[in-house]
């Protein structure tokens, strides 16, 4: 972290925290493509808070599922918080949410695709985001020696992927089957003021949708991030007067139409179809993330939004 012997978690959270988060990434040498050219993996992250009290993280167990776990549920299953104790050590929770942006060159050569990323994307989904894994761990192991309660859930034993229902507007698939997971980063940076979706399941940022998303909770008041929206979708020029659509040509699986996203088409073009990337580009993560460059929304927020 970038001395500054003026900036204290104790004074500041908010600020400590974003400049922790932002000299992580900036000074890692983990941000870099090694085995490509050494070019930076992220750019500059966004940081955002979000209330852990927010009625948003309660209404995504009927948006999403009962098993969607709230900020509250993860502290207390996580260190076993005892109901005598549970006022004194939960009374402020907050969950710190980041956005890593792609680099601008990579977003670039993914853009020029269109059955299968590009190498760099590829090495990016894979090493940076185990640049993400250890920016949450080290966040978290910073709050808890201060003393404090604090979790990545990504990282949580808590943590599963699930089968369960599908998202009301998407309408393909065996809703019994339907990929998703107890805990959903875009949606807690939703949340947190950082983005809304897209038709593609993408959050739109501030920089756009080439992004990979974190987050940590910790029983701490930090001021939530101003909310600058109020619908899922403000964000999409799709949903806001159907101008766009171009996610739905960009994908090369169909897996992206009027009503949404289809996860099962998506993850079965992931994990078959693009298997011979994975040995090609010699990563295990895949994802082709088409969708999400070479359309309006990849580095900002449409301006017809």
């Amino acid at each position: 972290m970038s001395e500054n012997k003026h900036l204290t978690l104790e004074k500041d959270p908010a600020a400590f925290i974003k400049e922790f988060i932002k000299s992580f990434v900036a000074e890692s040498p983990e941000n870099k493509l090694h085995l490509i050219d050494d070019s930076p993996i992220w750019e500059e992250p966004l940081v955002g808070f979000a209330d852990g009290e927010d009625p948003l993280f309660y209404e995504y167990k009927k948006i999403i599922g009962d098993f969607h776990l709230t900020p509250r549920e993860i502290l207390e299953k996580t260190f076993a918080v005892t109901n005598n104790s549970i006022d004194r050590e939960l009374s402020n929770i907050s969950v710190i949410c980041w956005a890593l942006p792609v680099a601008k060159r990579t977003v670039q050569s993914n853009a020029k695709r269109d059955n299968w990323p590009s190498l760099r994307w590829a090495h990016t989904r894979q090493y940076g985001e185990m640049l993400n894994g250890i920016l949450r761990r080290e966040l978290a192991s910073l709050l808890t020696a201060k003393g404090y309660f604090a979790v990545a859930p990504f990282r949580s034993p808590l943590y599963r992927h699930i089968h369960g229902p599908r998202y009301p507007r998407q309408d393909s698939g065996d809703p019994t089957r339907y990929p998703t997971s107890n805990w959903s980063e875009r949606h807690a940076l939703y949340v947190a003021g950082m983005g809304t979706f897209g038709l593609h399941d993408g959050l739109i940022t501030s920089r756009g949708t080439a992004i990979r998303a974190g987050s940590v909770v910790v029983n701490m008041k930090i001021p939530p991030t101003p909310r600058p929206y109020n619908s899922p979708y403000k964000y999409c020029p799709f949903f806001t007067d159907k101008s766009c659509g171009m996610c739905i040509d960009r994908c090369p699986t169909g897996a992206i139409g009027i009503n949404g996203h289809d996860k099962i088409k998506c993850d079965m073009y992931g994990h078959v179809t693009l298997a011979q990337c994975r040995v090609w580009y010699e990563v295990e993560r895949f994802g082709c993330a088409l969708c999400m460059t070479g359309v309006p929304c990849t580095s900002k927020i449409p301006p017809k939004a």
